[in-house]
Parts: structure tokens; sequence; C-alpha cells
């Protein structure tokens, strides 16, 4: 059993890196080839300060409409990334820095995988409940936060319990996820730092600055 774990936590997991780092790869190779048109107006703000705005409004609940509007849902969403980057850790560390998964970091990285898990039902629900977003959802986004979500459930198993089919189950799936990502729309974040440099850049040279919130600005 400990040679069927150790090679689904070294061998397979690093053939499925390899893959999903070759499909990256391919991806950025074709996002470098794009060509944005030249800014042809006199600059009259700093495309610097819009850049750094732009990927620090992530970070900034009041820097968007609808977190303002819907704080509930901006929690959700640092919640379930949070449990993503968590996942991820867990599955990194286990095999390669074991002595880092002491009691206290086991028990407070499950904690955030249920709340992970919990958003995940609630991300779920929002789409086969909201007409809009049934509408706009495709089969691609229900598969991908069902095995998102799923993977929190398994990463919780593994980890908690230690266990033989706890973690063959954990790094099982999460070689399959390196396989699905880079396919699916869960691969949205590796546009997102090319889309936020973009806008930044574009309104901040521009000197178009959003509000920080109602009376003021960043």
């Amino acid at each position: 059993m400990n040679d069927v774990l150790s090679f689904l936590e070294n061998e397979v997991q690093i053939v499925a890196l390899g893959i999903f780092a070759f499909m990256y790869m391919a991806k950025l190779l074709w996002l470098r080839s794009l060509r944005s048109p030249w800014e042809k107006a006199v600059p009259v703000g700093s495309a610097t300060r819009g850049v750094l705005l732009s990927f620090g409004s992530v970070f900034w609940p009041w820097a968007m409409e609808t977190s303002r509007k819907h704080f509930a849902v901006y929690v959700e969403f640092a919640l379930f990334h949070i449990a993503v980057a968590v996942a991820i850790a867990g599955s990194f560390a286990h095999p390669y820095a074991r002595g880092l998964l002491t009691q206290p970091v086991v028990y407070t990285g499950c904690f955030f995988l249920a709340l992970g898990f919990l958003m995940g039902l609630l991300r779920l629900r929002r789409r086969l409940v909201r007409p809009e977003m049934r509408l706009l959802s495709t089969p691609d986004d229900y598969f991908a936060v069902c095995a998102i979500t799923l993977y929190f459930a398994l990463a919780f198993w593994g980890l908690l319990t230690d266990s033989f089919m706890g973690l063959s189950t954990y790094f099982g799936f999460t070689a399959l996820l390196l396989i699905y990502v880079p396919t699916s729309k869960v691969s949205h974040y590796l546009y997102m730092p090319f889309t936020r440099f973009y806008h930044g850049y574009l309104f901040g040279r521009r000197g178009v600055m959003a509000w920080a919130r109602p009376g003021g600005r960043y």
C-alpha cells in the first residue's frame, strides 16, 4: 500500500504536472502572440498606478460595485479560493515537506477546506436556482464547480485521516484535475494577469480611476 501511495504522490503527480505545464506553456505562447492596439491618446494619468489598482482591487471588496452590494458573495469567493490554495499546497507538502503538516496546520487547513466545500455547494445552488445564472451556465461550468467542490472533500479526507484510501483518492483526483484544468473554464486564472494588466494600463493611462468607496478615491 505504501508503494502505491508513493507512486501516486510522486511519479503520477510529476507526469500530470508535466502535462499541465506543457498545456499551459502552449496557452501562454498563444496569449503572447496576440497584439493589443497601441494607445494614441496623450496620457493624462499613471499607467503604473492603474495596473497596481487593477491587481489590488481583487483584495479590496469595496473596489467593485458587485462586492460592495453583495459582500457575502465576495466572502464566498475568498473562502472558495483559499480552499483551492490549501488543497494544492497539501498535495505538495504531504510528499515533500511532511514535517510542515503538524496537527494545528492540518486542522486549520481542513477548516478552510470544509468552508470551501460549503462555498462550492452555495455556488452550485446559485447556478441551479437563479434563472439568469442557468441561462449563462454551460455544462463545463457545472462540472467545474462540482469537480473542485469534490476536490475539497477529498483533500479534507486525505489530510485529516492520513489514511491510505483517503490519500490515494486525494492524489489520484489531483492528477486528474491537473490534466483537466488547462482544458476547462477553471483555467480562467491564466487570463486574469493579462486582463488586469491591460485594463489597468489602459484606464490608468487615461486617468480613469475607479471609486474606492462613496465619497472618496483610492
